[in-house]
């Protein structure tokens, strides 16, 4: 049996899509593959997306970000809980490698946990980061000047990352100069499932009427501007986290839907989200409209923008007409914006799987 320890951060679900192409891929190459998850993403996730021989363990890998809603950032709450992540901090490092060596692990993944690192590294186990982005750079803009407490936390961070053998960014990828050895791939992009229901005929909904997904990740929206969206003619939206309502006719609960995520994404015509790497992956790949809602100063967003405006069809929808819902002018315009003569970058996901074979290989 081949043993792959993966560490996933749980900020969304981001992180762990990024990783399912690549888990998948791995085990079709490798027969005796079992994944140990290490993280607090949710069970179901894995359940809709892995398709190899895996168990959970649930245990906190990281902070990410605190956050107040998924478009914004709670910057001294997340100082905070980072101090409490680092209590105790080499009791952490010696729990994490004793169970990296219980599980007799040949190879440690991480997305992107410095504490995971640190413990693979404790643990004697090759590890290896694979992301686009790293925490302690997330974290940067939100430094104050000279703060001996914020620079500890960076510190803890990148000392932890500098453990790792290797780091394979994904394209688009920031910059992670922690990492003392580094190679550029392909993008992480989402295969999509074939569909088993047709969206239109389970909502009734005509031929010539839009679809919009509004999908920002992992971090529950609330205060849609319900009303304004019913008044959107021409649309009907598809969202998560909503109350119970029959009083709209335009707007449709995830939750009440008997297709899966996964079936629904490509059978919509825009998706609406902040500018995040699995959204903006498959938004891209798959040929749908992107309207996006900054979130600012988050480190990854510029060269997420890029790539969709580059490879994709894009609109920005501003933070105040987001939030007013005044949506229908930009809604309409983003599907008229031309497919781009470019074509994205072609997945990276087989030169991955190539790198870590030649870890458990060795």
């Amino acid at each position: 049996m081949t043993v792959v320890w993966c560490s996933v951060s749980a900020h969304g679900f981001g992180h762990a899509a990024q990783l399912m192409p690549i888990l998948n891929e791995l085990g079709t190459v490798i027969d005796d593959l079992q994944v140990i998850l290490r993280t607090q993403v949710p069970a179901d996730f894995f359940e809709r997306h892995l398709q190899v021989k895996w168990e959970l363990q649930v245990a906190q890998q990281d902070v990410g970000c605190i956050q107040r809603g998924p478009l914004d950032i709670d910057v001294e709450a997340t100082w905070d809980a980072y101090t409490e992540f680092h209590t105790n901090w080499e009791r952490k490092v010696m729990e994490e490698a004793r169970a990296i060596r219980f599980a007799r692990v040949d190879l440690a993944i991480s997305n992107i946990s410095h504490l995971a690192i640190a413990g693979a590294a404790r643990a004697h186990c090759p590890v290896v980061g694979i992301a686009s982005l790293s925490w302690d750079r997330v974290l940067e803009p939100f430094m104050q000047d000279h703060s001996p407490r914020h620079l500890s936390i960076l510190q803890t961070i990148r000392s932890g990352y500098a453990r790792a053998d290797h780091c394979i960014r994904i394209h688009p990828g920031i910059k992670m100069p922690a990492f003392p050895s580094l190679v550029d791939v392909g993008p992480s992009v989402p295969l999509m499932k074939p569909n088993s229901l047709d969206l239109r005929k389970v909502l009734g909904i005509v031929e010539h009427e839009k679809l919009v997904l509004i999908a920002f990740g992992g971090v529950p929206l609330n205060n849609l501007p319900l009303k304004q969206m019913e008044s959107i003619d021409g649309f009907h939206f598809l969202a998560g986290d909503l109350p119970p309502s029959p009083a709209y006719a335009r707007v449709h609960r995830l939750e009440d839907l008997i297709i899966p995520f996964s079936e629904i994404f490509p059978q919509v015509d825009i998706i609406m989200t902040k500018p995040g790497y699995g959204t903006v992956m498959a938004a891209v790949h798959y040929g749908k409209a992107l309207v996006y809602v900054r979130r600012k100063k988050f480190v990854d967003e510029q060269s997420l923008v890029d790539y969709t405006h580059r490879y994709g069809r894009g609109m920005e929808l501003s933070r105040d007409d987001f939030e007013s819902g005044n949506w229908e002018s930009t809604l309409g315009a983003v599907l008229t914006v031309p497919i781009p003569s470019e074509p994205p970058p072609s997945s990276g996901t087989t030169e991955v799987v190539r790198l870590l074979r030649t870890y458990l290989q060795s």
